[in-house]
């Protein structure tokens, strides 16, 4: 079966010579990096004899672009001049393109002038900058919080950063390296959701993937398992987990239900009520807290010679013997 009819392409700044499908619209050079758009009247007709696409002359083709130095290493590229923010093709830095740097384009680094906005935020440690991580391989990028998306820098994948807001019905994958939000009338329905942080108070029916923290305000069964760096359970919240949570610090002033629970600590506050089993390496109970079902304290290797404990009301029942001299918690942790 024949392939698909392809074309043979030459980078203009590099005359690199790449193959494409007939039907691309523009595309990257895999030698240098810049960017290549063909126009429809430009591209011959595609056969298997190699035809070239257009390739305007350099004058040409440098018409609405401008030079670009990175401020880190000095390289110096050009850009659309639309370009609202590129990365440096040599070391990968980010660079934002403002309105002064579009109209003067030249090629000496001007200096930048730093806001009032910005001294105040350096001066109150606001933090300008997040990490965007690759869902393809373990590529991380540091991109401004302004960003909506950007680039894997090993892999190339596209990351989606911008946020979604539930407040229906939802049945599509959601896929993003910003916040997910689901309202108290939301409903999301898909096989996995990955996202940056997650705010869940709706009907949650998919596998959450969160590389930050989750807050639930849940009132009702949550369908999906719950994999997330920080796991913080609202006073509001009244759920049953039909599947497995996992995170590394789970906070509980809610209450929640839950098959077994696995986390590096574990901490139920005065109005947290735990109902399931438990696999931490750290367990605090605050005086007022309720804790029922089986307790694993020890790492996964360590499960096996570790105590296995049925507790029901823990801040009742262990609250005097447990806690620490003039401390309102029950701290249960290895080696007590």
């Amino acid at each position: 079966m024949a392939g698909k009819p392809r074309i043979e392409i030459r980078c203009p700044n590099c005359n690199n010579l790449q193959w494409e499908p007939e039907a691309v619209q523009s595309t990257n050079c895999r030698k240098c990096g810049s960017y290549i758009h063909l126009e429809k009247g430009h591209v011959a007709s595609a056969g298997h004899e190699a035809p070239l696409a257009y390739a305007p002359p350099r004058h040409e083709e440098s018409k609405g672009r401008i030079d670009v130095t990175c401020p880190s290493c000095g390289s110096l590229q050009q850009e659309s001049a639309s370009a609202k923010s590129t990365y440096c093709r040599k070391c990968g830095g980010y660079i934002q393109l403002d309105k002064t740097a579009k109209s003067s384009a030249h090629h000496e680094p001007h200096e930048h002038t730093v806001s009032g906005l910005q001294k105040l935020q350096d001066l109150l440690g606001v933090q300008r900058t997040i990490i965007a991580r690759c869902f393809e391989c373990p590529g991380v990028r540091e991109v401004p919080k302004t960003a909506t998306s950007t680039l894997c820098p090993k892999c190339g994948a596209y990351i989606d950063l911008q946020d979604y807001k539930i407040a229906g019905a939802y049945t599509r994958s959601v896929r993003t390296g910003g916040r997910l939000i689901i309202t108290a009338k939301g409903d999301l329905i898909s096989r996995r959701a990955y996202c940056g942080s997650a705010d869940i108070e709706g009907s949650l029916r998919a596998n959450l993937i969160c590389t930050g923290d989750v807050t639930f305000r849940r009132k009702g069964k949550v369908g999906g398992s719950i994999e997330a760096r920080n796991i913080h359970i609202d006073r509001k919240c009244d759920a049953e987990f039909a599947h497995p949570v996992q995170a590394d610090v789970v906070e509980i002033n809610g209450a929640i239900t839950v098959p077994s629970l696995t986390a590096r600590r574990v901490v139920i506050g005065k109005t947290g009520r735990l109902t399931g089993a438990v696999l931490a390496r750290g367990f605090v109970v605050e005086k007022g807290g309720y804790f029922a079902g089986d307790l694993t304290i020890g790492g996964e290797s360590a499960a096996a010679n570790s105590d296995t404990t049925s507790l029901v009301g823990v801040a009742d029942a262990l609250g005097q013997s447990k806690a620490a001299p003039g401390s309102d918690e029950c701290r249960i942790s290895p080696g007590e």
